[in-house]
């Protein structure tokens, strides 16, 4: 009779492990099929629900998801499939918008190039009028002293 009671309580941590090791795949799927993922790798990017993905972002193996969590497997390749059936004209949607902010920012980076060489253009005449000026005082201020000094008779 102990060994049965060791039995039951040996498989009882597993059990719970396993619970909650489901816990965090579910939360991971859902954080994946709404956007909202937590791993660095996975956040502002683009990325396909995969087992990788899940894996990564729940931060367990893919080998445990294999071994343990088929149901979520089967829950992973259902919201994959909304996912690339339902979200397709959105996606294309936002790639048109992308595209069109790229080429604004390109337009406005060329009109930026074309101020900064106008602004530079207009900065090295100013240094060049700044010397000759420069030179003409140095003259006028040689001839005004041999002006001023005393002829002689």
């Amino acid at each position: 009779m102990p060994n049965e009671t060791i039995v039951v309580e040996a498989s009882a941590p597993q059990e719970k492990r396993l619970r909650k090791t489901e816990q965090h795949l579910r939360a991971a799927l859902e954080r994946l099929v709404t956007m909202k993922p937590n791993h660095p790798s996975l956040r502002g990017g683009t990325y396909r629900l995969t087992v990788a993905a899940l894996a990564r972002e729940a931060r367990v193996s893919r080998n445990t998801i294999y071994a343990h969590h088929r149901s979520i497997i089967e829950e992973l390749d259902r919201a994959a499939q909304r996912d690339s059936t339902s979200d397709r004209p959105d996606h294309d949607q936002m790639t048109s918008k992308l595209r069109q902010q790229i080429e604004q920012l390109q337009r406005q980076r060329q009109s930026l190039a074309t101020e900064n060489a106008v602004l530079l253009k207009r900065a090295m005449d100013a240094e060049q009028l700044v010397d000759r000026l420069q030179k003409q005082n140095a003259k006028l201020v040689r001839e005004l002293a041999a002006a001023r000094r005393p002829a002689p008779l």
